[in-house]
């Protein structure tokens, strides 16, 4: 008889655990949810995301064709943050979207306010962190130790024109959760179709810890045809992992909605729980961003590969990097770009292969910057097979040390550099080139040989085979 009772306990064992891992479908609309644009259904995402995390993922939610209304807090105790979905330790999930529409409620407060109160609170203080005051929104999806999750189809509106902001909070603005996607600590996520926009922080963070340092294997997070656009701080954040491709994305127009944060860049790579490498960018763009397109300046970040991407720099640099082994080819620089990495050896510099810079207007907005590329004291930075336009700004600031060895000397090599500048007064200086190697360039020059104009440069290397050829100036 006990062997008999053991045996069904057993079985009764098994059972559970084979029906724990099963592969289950459901609807979001299985768990109350209405998805008519007035009902609220925040409370059936966190319905789903309980069913979901007691079995350990292993299923799909559906999202079907709607608008569905997130976002919940209680008045007596707004520091409490309310995630829609919150995932933990879960494998082998879908988010999928019908044309759906997340859409955050109107008057969700955001940023400082008086305990137990709904008034805001404002400081003069530079930075504020009492988090006793602190009133996030929360993420639409956070995904905590989640494995071989995909996340497809589905628009995220944060709603951030309708908000109550309270007082600033964090050292820069409103340093306060309200993520799209917040990826934490996550192996093989694949993110795509996917839309988020005025949210009151980061489009999506990536936040993976390294604990190998830079022996940590890739993680494989995937970004693909999805858009973060008019989110206050970031459109992506990468402050720590390793393995990212982002395909057919962009991340445009941060800190152009109501409000904005700094950093405020298209993409901040920013080392802060772990090392950040291994990330390729292929056909995405950073666009009109507040600040810069792609910044990476804080912490340990090292290869990055950006391939036929499109930099646009309307009120700050497009393009931002001190960091090492960061690759461009055949990408598209309108506004300055700043830095680059000072480079003890070859590999590790920063180097641009086929692209174009200029200085291109955006909507009528001017592109920022008064040179092309601004680079000082940054050594071995190479540019190979680059055009540069100057339309109405000057083309070069390379400034470095006398004392380089020529090896160690910025390269430009078969560069096409294109002269339109007509605004400056004549005898000006168009560039300043201190300590470069160059040859095989081809100058086309479009002011009259009567104007003069000037470079100004010193400890300079000439590869030989330069070409100056005058065009018309009309």
């Amino acid at each position: 008889m006990l062997k008999h009772f053991i045996y069904f306990i057993f079985i009764l064992i098994v059972s559970q655990a084979a029906h724990a891992q099963g592969f289950v479908i459901k609807s979001i609309k299985d768990f109350g949810a209405i998805g008519n644009g007035h009902a609220n259904d925040h409370k059936a995402f966190v319905k789903a995301t309980a069913f979901f995390n007691q079995r350990g993922g292993h299923g799909k939610l559906l999202i079907p064709k709607g608008t569905y209304i997130v976002g919940e807090q209680d008045p007596t105790a707004l520091g409490k943050k309310g995630d829609a979905i919150g995932l933990v330790n879960c494998n082998n999930l879908t988010i999928e979207g019908k044309a759906a529409i997340i859409k955050y409620k109107d008057s969700l407060r955001f940023g400082a306010f008086v305990p137990g109160t709904t008034r805001p609170y404002y400081t003069d203080k530079p930075v504020f962190t009492e988090y006793a005051y602190a009133v996030p929104i929360g993420s639409f999806i956070t995904l905590f130790n989640c494995h071989d999750i995909t996340i497809k189809n589905i628009q995220i509106d944060g709603n951030s024109k309708a908000m109550i902001l309270g007082g600033k909070f964090g050292d820069h603005g409103y340093q306060l959760g309200h993520y799209g996607i917040f990826i934490n600590n996550c192996t093989n996520v694949t993110v795509e179709g996917i839309y988020i926009h005025h949210m009151g922080c980061d489009g999506i963070q990536i936040s993976n810890q390294t604990p190998q340092g830079k022996a940590t294997p890739d993680q494989n997070i995937l970004l693909r045809n999805s858009r973060f656009e008019y989110n206050a701080r970031q459109g992506l954040s990468w402050v720590g992992g390793s393995g990212l491709k982002a395909i057919n994305c962009k991340f445009n127009f941060t800190g152009r909605g109501r409000f904005s944060t700094a950093p405020a860049s298209g993409l901040d790579i920013e080392a802060e729980i772990g090392v950040v490498q291994h990330g390729i960018f292929y056909n995405c763009e950073f666009v009109d961003n507040s600040a810069c397109g792609m910044v990476a300046d804080s912490g340990e970040s090292s290869d990055m590969q950006f391939n036929n991407c499109l930099f646009w720099g309307t009120s700050s640099w497009s393009m931002w990097t001190t960091k090492p082994n960061f690759n461009f080819k055949d990408c598209r620089f309108y506004g300055s770009i700043v830095q680059c990495y000072n480079a003890p050896d070859e590999k590790s510099a920063t180097k641009f292969l086929r692209c174009s810079f200029e200085d291109k207007p955006y909507h009528s907005k001017p592109a920022f910057g008064k040179y092309l590329v601004e680079i000082n004291f940054k050594r071995r930075v190479n540019f190979d097979q680059c055009t540069f336009t100057a339309n109405s700004c000057k083309v070069w600031w390379f400034d470095g040390d006398p004392g380089w060895k020529d090896q160690e000397k910025p390269v430009m090599k078969n560069a096409k550099i294109i002269l339109k500048m007509t605004k400056f007064p004549v005898g000006d200086f168009i560039s300043v080139k201190n300590c470069l190697k160059e040859g095989n360039s081809v100058y086309e020059i479009y002011y009259s040989k009567n104007m003069k104009y000037y470079e100004t440069g010193s400890s300079n290397v000439d590869l030989g085979n330069n070409i100056l050829v005058w065009k018309n100036p009309n």
